[in-house]
């Protein structure tokens, strides 16, 4: 049976309809050759004149993470402590026996500290995670069954035990005192994320989950894995592989992993290296002390050796690489490596992942490097506001989204669950570069168009993922596309993150429909 879709304006098109049989788009035309083409049974949609677009593809984010975020107390909308003080409370009355209260959500001009946290509970383990998942507000007992001490100490990490404020690789200790979710939980977090993505016309995401939650990376894998052989995956994932140490990614590699294996609902993608924190934390790795933290300069997670191992490794199994590297200094760091040993033009597509705090010379090496770039046009929101006084000067060439845009392949993404995934409110603020919440702007010479804006989620990010099959409505695609209320490219800029997501078919399947 085939589905003919009626009545619309399709991107890049004049063709007003299109075919869908199976899983691929076979015709594309007028509507009068289209409804020719249908036979006894067949299913039409009229779909009034509304605007198709490839589906969204979100270029770097954690999908189990989002999903497991989706479940737990969601502190997003919180504007004060007391307000999620309160709501901790209430989670609690929620709670299983044995169940840790987990929330996430905060920013850290919001103080939640160990005896706040007391107050709550000392019975029952409670970890709230700051938004961008690099800092923790944790209680006594979260911190007993860590094995939390004063003595306590971690490399590349950071304990603060009076305030129950834990950092960067200190987490890893919390984790591992949690209860690792077993393949069917992994596969809920999975479905409750596509969930979220299928309703913001997300069909295909670079996702990082490979240690979100279990100590060994093959646990997540067959969650993937066994989804996709099932035909039970409504969003294409494209996984970047992180891991602790380069042991571990050596018995990956040993196990015959690497990039391109799989199909094409959920493929291998590059080696994910995470290099330091983030900026609304001061994580960062900055190469001078932050403007408004004069004692701090962030956090390095690795040493150069270690990079240079990870790096090494993957380019001789043809491996891409691409690295989270938030401040100039962990950018220092791997520039380096990738300017001392990678393959002349890039071939195999290694990138940057944030590309925001960076310095004029850093910016011109990475145009003559030609790295991919992945950005987060969704972190402007925030960082609009605190940017300036986080890094003062250093701010000119941060965050040089257009720069890159037009130098070098560079796709959009959300970073979810550090922000919730919704491309149309990511091509407003691209545009703007202003934040919707606040009114701040950033260095608008670094703006995109909304042409620009739009293709990052598209064109760009399908091509950025590796997934030559999808990414546009033309015969022989596979039918993945969302139907939107308005055409971003007509609407008016300030109105672009109202236009509604009315449907989103992935593989020929409808997984949302207003």
């Amino acid at each position: 049976m085939a589905t003919a879709y009626l009545n619309c304006r399709i991107k890049d098109s004049d063709d007003t309809a299109f075919l869908v049989e199976d899983h691929l788009i076979t015709k594309t035309g007028s509507d009068e050759e289209i409804r020719k083409l249908i036979a006894g049974g067949d299913e039409t949609v009229e779909l009034n004149g509304m605007y198709v677009v490839p589906g969204f593809a979100d270029t770097h984010m954690h999908l189990l993470g989002l999903g497991e975020y989706l479940s737990s107390l969601m502190l997003n909308h919180c504007t004060d402590s007391r307000q999620i003080l309160e709501l901790t409370k209430n989670r609690l009355q929620t709670l299983k026996e044995g169940e840790w209260l987990l929330g996430r959500g905060y920013h850290d001009d919001l103080e939640i500290d160990r005896q706040a946290l007391d107050a709550i509970s000392t019975e029952v383990p409670i970890v709230l995670t700051r938004a961008c998942g690099h800092v923790a507000s944790v209680n006594s007992k979260a911190l007993e069954a860590a094995g939390i001490s004063e003595e306590t100490e971690i490399e590349e990490g950071d304990i603060d035990f009076k305030r129950g404020i834990v950092k960067e690789n200190a987490l890893r200790l919390l984790k591992k005192a949690m209860k690792e979710p077993d393949e069917s939980r992994l596969q809920e977090y999975i479905r409750k994320g596509a969930e979220y993505c299928s309703a913001r016309g997300i069909t295909a995401v670079g996702s990082d989950d490979l240690v979100s939650f279990n100590s060994s990376y093959q646990v997540p894998l067959k969650a993937f894995e066994h989804m996709a052989l099932k035909n039970e995956m409504n969003v294409r994932v494209s996984e970047q592989c992180e891991f602790h140490d380069p042991e571990e990614f050596s018995r990956f590699l040993d196990d015959g992993y690497t990039a391109g294996v799989g199909n094409e609902a959920f493929v291998i993608g590059p080696l994910k290296l995470i290099l330091d924190g983030s900026l609304g934390a001061r994580t960062a790795a900055m190469s001078e002390p932050y403007s408004d933290d004069p004692d701090t300069c962030g956090i390095l997670i690795y040493d150069d050796t270690t990079v240079e191992t990870f790096f090494r490794l993957a380019q001789r199994y043809n491996m891409p690489v691409i690295s989270h590297a938030i401040g100039d200094a962990a950018l220092d760091q791997i520039l380096r490596v990738y300017e001392e040993n990678m393959y002349e033009g890039n071939p195999l597509h290694n990138g940057l992942v944030h590309c925001q705090i960076m310095r004029r010379d850093q910016l011109e090496k990475i145009l003559k490097l030609n790295l991919n770039c992945y950005i987060q046009t969704l972190f402007i929101d925030y960082d609009a506001g605190i940017v300036n006084e986080r890094v003062g000067e250093r701010t000119e060439y941060s965050y040089p989204f257009r720069t890159l845009y037009e130098n070098v392949l560079t796709s959009n993404g959300s970073d979810a669950p550090v922000e919730l995934p919704d491309p149309l409110k990511g091509i407003e603020l691209a545009v703007t570069r202003t934040s919707l919440s606040n009114g701040k702007a950033m260095n608008m010479n670094e703006a995109l168009t909304v042409r620009q804006a739009l293709d990052s989620y598209t064109d760009k990010a399908y091509e950025q993922l590796g997934l030559e099959n999808c990414g546009r409505i033309a015969e022989g695609y596979n039918a993945d596309f969302a139907v939107l209320s308005e055409n971003p490219l007509e609407t008016d800029i300030p109105d672009i993150h109202k236009i509604q997501v009315m449907m989103t078919v992935m593989d020929g399947r409808t997984v949302f429909e207003k």
